[in-house]
């Protein structure tokens, strides 16, 4: 496509991008028949805003009009879903700037649109802990917990064991064979996963994301010097639905893959 054939699309799309008022007049007429006084009472628009973009509108066929009545044609409705769907797309990525390249891979099957409520949060200078303090407070306080697991810090199973012992915490999860090996020759560091082994997968092969639900939060974790092994040095976290059902279908996934745990592998303390 040539630049000149373009330039219909592009200033199409200014239409709304150059004025919010445009938008939200257009996203009051999604919702039917109205009149310009409406409108404006709608979307804080002025009487003159409004009757210019219902002007324009017209004249791009994208609005009719009966009187003082005013509807959108079906390329207006278009117009208006393609947009927002952009716009949504937009306010995802710039939810994510600072860390959207460091996603790890499966989750960037994920419509941006939906982590356009994400929290984030990062290390910084004064808060280098910051992640880590965050998920230590949602294990401890959640009910349930699904993790989907590379590593282990010491910290967190410790934190999650002891949700378990206290009757508090409900637990499974899936984990790399190649981390359980490791505990096998450690018996300080394997002396909490006694608590809950029996709720353990072990999965041979390459886990691609640390990434746990609680109580129906989608908690990912991931790296933001752009690695390939997530090392928990941010954290995000959803509750956007199809962001769950997203995580749900990948921990099953895995957990349909690995088998269950032989306890008695585990050194004693």
């Amino acid at each position: 496509m040539t630049t000149n054939d373009m330039d219909p699309a592009l200033e199409a799309i200014q239409f709304f991008a150059n004025s919010a008022n445009s938008v939200r007049v257009f996203e009051a007429l999604a919702n039917g028949v109205t009149t310009s006084s409406t409108l404006a009472e709608r979307t804080g628009a002025s009487r003159s805003t409004v009757a210019r973009i219902l002007d324009e509108g017209e004249s791009r066929g994208w609005v009719e009009s009966e009187g003082r009545r005013y509807e959108l044609t079906y390329m207006g409705e278009v117009m208006i879903e393609e947009f927002q769907t952009h716009l949504e797309t937009v306010e995802g990525a710039q939810q994510l700037r600072d860390v959207i390249n460091q996603l790890p891979e499966p989750a960037r099957e994920l419509d941006i649109r939906h982590l356009r409520d994400a929290e984030i949060t990062t290390p910084s200078e004064e808060w280098p802990q910051a992640h880590f303090k965050r998920a230590l407070e949602l294990y401890r306080t959640g009910e349930t917990y699904r993790g989907l697991t590379q590593i282990a810090p010491e910290i967190i199973v410790r934190t999650l064991a002891d949700g378990v012992e206290r009757g508090q915490l409900e637990l499974e999860g899936v984990i790399e064979a190649a981390f359980i090996e490791e505990l096998l020759d450690s018996p300080e560091r394997a002396a909490p996963w006694h608590t809950f082994a029996d709720q353990v997968w072990v999965y041979d092969g390459q886990i691609p994301v640390n990434m746990h639900l609680i109580d129906g939060r989608v908690v990912l974790w991931f790296d933001r010097s752009g690695g390939n092994r997530v090392r928990g040095e941010g954290l995000l976290e959803s509750e956007h639905p199809a962001v769950v059902s997203w995580a749900e279908s990948l921990y099953e996934k895995y957990k349909s893959e690995a088998e269950p745990f032989d306890s008695t592998m585990l050194p004693e303390a």
